[in-house]
């Protein structure tokens, strides 16, 4: 089954058929090594089309897998955990069964697990459940434990686990009210300093989450005591697409306080957002913001003239 489960068509022919009850049972048994291959092909079927999970789902694979995330097995742990991940990604319904079915308290214990593959596989399940535009995923993921494993996560040394604590708390912070707990959770100066040092997927993933802090004046001065400005103006700067617009976005955001349009010219700003106008940049539009917010400064003007930002 779990070799069989690998192919597309032949998952087709599994779920309709029904086999992944005959594999409920089978990851139930007292031998652990066909615990392990039954747990396998559960997750296998998992990772099939939006209509195959959604059908499984449908046939009662929560509830086992609720079982198998318990239990005290590494492997089995995985790929339940897997499993869960998978589900939840672009399916509501799924979404929505998966919080009925109590998953998001043992999924937050399984991020604080010392296993590497056990934390990075729950906080992508936790991560497919908040993605979207559902307040009441999010929010039961926030009351579950107020973001602490989240961010003890970001503060680890394992590079994907970093990522995908600062991505899911990205996803998080799209709610205001949890934006607001995170930003109170004095974790700011946490994300920052990832975001200067981490990799790529690091840096996009922390640029967006600021770029949703800037977003609100209140936390501008907060942005700046955590050296926040000089890291958006790096981001800014970065040969990136996606840093790139999530460094416009906040410095078009940031140049609107008064107070930091100077301290932002003088820290580099200007160059980069003329170079996303010059190359016609996807970000170009909020390059172009930012700057009539910086030119609004007479302060500015010489330096502006300098960088390139009369032409």
């Amino acid at each position: 089954f779990s070799s069989f489960s690998i192919d597309n068509a032949t998952r087709s022919i599994m779920i309709a058929q029904e086999v992944s009850k005959v594999i409920f049972k089978l990851s139930k048994s007292s031998d652990s090594q066909t615990q392990r291959f039954a747990a396998l092909a559960l997750c296998n079927i998992c990772l099939g089309t939006l209509n195959q999970r959604e059908t499984v789902v449908k046939q009662g694979v929560l509830r086992l897998l609720l079982f198998l995330l318990r239990y005290p097995d590494v492997e089995i742990e995985r790929c339940a955990a897997l499993s869960i991940a998978a589900l939840s990604l672009g399916s509501i319904k799924n979404k929505t069964e998966i919080m009925k079915h109590g998953f998001i308290a043992p999924l937050i214990s399984t991020t604080t697990y010392p296993d590497k593959n056990i934390q990075r596989y729950a906080v992508l399940a936790l991560n497919g459940v908040a993605l979207g535009e559902s307040t009441e995923t999010k929010i039961g993921i926030y009351k579950e434990d107020q973001l602490s494993s989240l961010i003890a996560l970001v503060k680890s040394e394992d590079v994907e686990c970093i990522h995908s604590g600062i991505y899911i708390l990205g996803t998080l912070a799209e709610n205001m009210d949890i934006r607001n707990f995170f930003v109170s959770s004095n974790a700011l100066h946490i994300i920052v300093e990832k975001l200067a040092t981490g990799s790529i997927e690091v840096k996009r993933a922390a640029s967006y989450l600021l770029g949703l802090v800037a977003e609100c004046k209140d936390y501008h001065y907060l942005l700046e005591s955590a050296s926040a400005l000089e890291q958006v103006v790096a981001i800014a700067s970065l040969v990136d697409e996606e840093c790139e617009e999530c460094g416009a976005f906040s410095l078009a955001l940031l140049a609107r306080n008064k107070s930091f349009q100077v301290k932002l010219t003088n820290m580099g700003a200007v160059r980069p957002l003329v170079s996303m106008m010059a190359r016609n940049s996807a970000s170009e539009h909020y390059a172009a913001d930012a700057l009539v917010q910086i030119s609004n400064n007479r302060e500015t003007h010489v330096r502006l003239a300098e960088d390139g930002g009369i032409q």
